[in-house]
């Protein structure tokens, strides 16, 4: 990784009345051990989180099993709203750190050329070969399934050839990264035309000012999609409900490249919002005590209710609050790396795009075994989380090209 030690060298080198630029304290092609590690952190959450899913929290997934007993429901559900309402901000966040770099190494062109190859093609090889087979499993166990495999791949061809299921992350950064080149080219015909130049990146940390202007801007925002579009509705495989925090979270990180805030938050910043995203977590089951969750969730998916006003307030300080308090802990307890977190940073990416196959290949053949869902959920996570990354390194990644994208 690479850090910024040149600030103070250039405080004893420069004139006072000096007005100077310098770039991003880390640049996109460096390597951020700490970044790589909260990579892996979060695709390991995906994992799980989708096997909450499937033994009796809240949600929509492949396979699932109905929980025993309501706490199980109750405490799975938990589990994945608490991550739900950051985890892909974060993502996005992380993602949208590095598009501004990339492109001012590659220009215009060559960046794209790039997200096509390496997002483009797993999008289009989960839609039209793993997809169908995961369709096929969920329809075995829902008991519709007829003819063979091979039958069923090619109906679902016919009457739904794209269908990126959790690849519509990958997606939605595939399109925020082509507004992002579109806006970048716009931006610099107009200043062209107005004969002004590009301002080079400067080093301006984030302040508690900005953070609350963010909040102040999503959570009514939030709000108001979720008027047309609740959370559980999709469209066209995209859940609108939570876009504006991943809209927001990608240009955050967009302008934390550009000021510099990585690879670390300034001590005060960290601190108080860490203690906030701790309040976050203990304040949302009280939130869905007192709205009646338990009952009916509805009222906190969406619509003009009171529930649905406070789940996006709570949301908005929840998410960037959380992404705050994980990266100061990344950056200051696990910024480097040995042989098996290296093992798990090279096979990330990979088990982003084949856990759900793997996943729901596993819980169906596990199906028929007798348990309370807590602990099948306990048991299962480690060794579904294990034959993922086994999978990748042993057999995804030994396949002819898949380094070049992988």
């Amino acid at each position: 990784m690479a850090i910024n030690v040149g600030a103070r060298t250039r405080k004893l080198t420069q004139p006072k009345e000096t007005v100077t630029t310098s770039t991003p304290k880390v640049l996109a092609g460096s390597r951020m051990a700490f970044v790589d590690n909260l990579r892996v952190f979060l695709t390991i959450l995906v994992v799980v989180f989708h096997l909450a899913i499937t033994y009796g929290g809240e949600g929509s997934w492949f396979y699932r099993e109905r929980p025993t007993t309501e706490l199980a429901g109750i405490l799975l559900t938990l589990f994945i709203s608490l991550n739900q309402f950051y985890f892909m901000g974060l993502f996005f966040f992380i993602s949208g750190y590095f598009v501004p770099g990339a492109m001012d190494r590659k220009g215009g062109w060559k960046f794209l050329r790039d997200r096509l190859l390496r997002l483009g093609i797993p999008l289009v090889l989960y839609s039209v070969l793993i997809s169908p087979i995961v369709e096929g499993i969920k329809a075995i166990h829902e008991g519709y399934f007829s003819g063979n495999m091979g039958q069923y791949i090619l109906r679902c061809w016919q009457t739904r050839f794209f269908t990126p299921g959790p690849l519509w992350f990958i997606e939605a950064l595939l399109a925020f990264s082509l507004a992002y080149v579109g806006g970048r080219a716009a931006l610099d015909w107009i200043k062209r035309i107005a004969s002004k130049s590009t301002p080079t990146s400067v080093d301006k940390p984030i302040t508690h000012k900005l953070i609350i202007a963010f909040i102040l801007v999503l959570a009514p925002l939030s709000f108001v999609v979720r008027l047309v579009r609740p959370m559980g509705i999709e469209w066209h495989h995209l859940e609108l409900a939570y876009f504006p925090q991943y809209i927001m979270m990608f240009a955050l990180g967009i302008l934390a490249y550009r000021r510099g805030w990585l690879p670390d938050f300034p001590a005060g910043v960290r601190k108080v919002w860490s203690v906030v995203a701790f309040i976050g977590i203990a304040a949302l089951p009280v939130i869905m005590v007192l709205g009646g969750a338990i009952d009916n969730i509805e009222p906190f998916k969406g619509g003009m209710t009171w529930q649905s006003l406070l789940t996006s307030s709570w949301e908005a300080i929840y998410v960037i609050s959380m992404s705050i308090m994980l990266l100061g802990v990344f950056r200051n307890r696990f910024n480097q790396q040995g042989s098996l977190s290296q093992f798990l940073s090279r096979n990330a990416y990979t088990v982003y795009i084949i856990h759900a196959v793997v996943i729901v290949g596993l819980t169906y053949l596990l199906g028929g075994i007798s348990m309370d869902p807590l602990l099948k959920f306990v048991l299962v996570s480690p060794l579904a989380v294990g034959l993922c990354f086994l999978t990748s390194q042993y057999l995804v990644r030994r396949i002819p090209l898949a380094d070049k994208v992988l």
